[in-house]
């Protein structure tokens, strides 16, 4: 019995120095302080679709006169053809977004439908003949069925929507001047008049005259266009305006099929 009393003594013993032993290393593992951190600040816009974009500089990068359409080739999911060097010919132009054809899609231009841009479309306007390249300021490229508010009745595939560059605050001009093979000429001016007058209107006036030959074949491919813009501050509004003129003269590529370039050779 003696012996049994001590080994309960020492095991009460031990419960009892148990709780100051845990104490113990509890205090030993307390972590540091905290300490403050600089301010984490995060920028964004939110978007309904997934969205991919290229600037005003991005499309620069391009030769002068290249088709914004031709611009967003690089993009994910986004596939361009076209016969020509720049992308411009309407009739051999292709796009395809994630599998979805170019009837599929949606296509705007500061929020204006402009239809699927098929050739020869009843129901909107090619881009390349709606505005001038280097007016272009962003092109916005949703991946998926497009937003509810995009005026389109065909962005089933997706939407890719263009804005236009606005008339610049100061007074400014561009002037640019291309030649290249194939007898390729291209001139393109732009004026703005910056914010004028006790309302603040801000103008611009933009023209482009471009020629070439086909690449193959016999012919010429020709476009002169102008572009006027307005913007107009109204209190907390503004009005905007957009004119747009394009003469489009051009000799078609030849489509060949899979026998005649057998045949003849590309």
């Amino acid at each position: 019995m003696l012996a049994g009393a001590s080994l309960l003594a020492i095991t009460l013993a031990c419960g009892l120095l148990a709780p100051d032993t845990a104490q113990a290393q509890a205090a030993v593992a307390a972590p540091d302080a905290a300490e403050s951190l600089d301010d984490v600040i995060v920028f964004g816009r939110g978007q309904t679709r997934q969205q991919a974009s290229i600037t005003e500089a991005a499309i620069a990068v391009e030769a002068p006169g290249t088709s914004p359409l031709k611009a967003i080739e690089r993009l994910p999911g986004v596939s361009f053809q076209s016969a020509d060097a720049f992308g411009n010919y309407e009739w051999s132009a292709r796009i395809v977004l994630r599998s979805f054809n170019q009837n599929q899609l949606g296509f705007t231009l500061d929020g204006l439908p402009l239809g699927d841009m098929s050739y020869g479309a009843h129901n909107g306007l090619h881009i390349s003949r709606a505005i001038i390249s280097e007016n272009v300021a962003r092109v916005d490229v949703a991946q998926g069925s497009g937003a509810l508010g995009t005026a389109s009745s065909s962005n089933l595939g997706g939407a890719i929507q263009f804005i236009s560059r606005r008339p610049a605050d100061v007074f400014g001009f561009d002037l640019a001047g291309t030649y290249g093979s194939e007898d390729t000429t291209r001139a393109f001016a732009r004026v703005d008049t910056g914010a004028f007058g006790p309302a603040g209107t801000a103008l611009s006036l933009s023209a482009v005259d471009h020629r070439m030959d086909k690449w193959k074949g016999v012919g010429e491919q020709n476009q002169q266009q102008i572009n006027f813009s307005l913007v107009q501050p109204i209190g907390r509004g503004e009005i905007t305006g957009f004119v747009n003129r394009s003469e489009r003269r051009e000799n078609d590529y030849q489509d060949m099929s899979l026998e005649q370039i057998a045949r003849l050779g590309r």
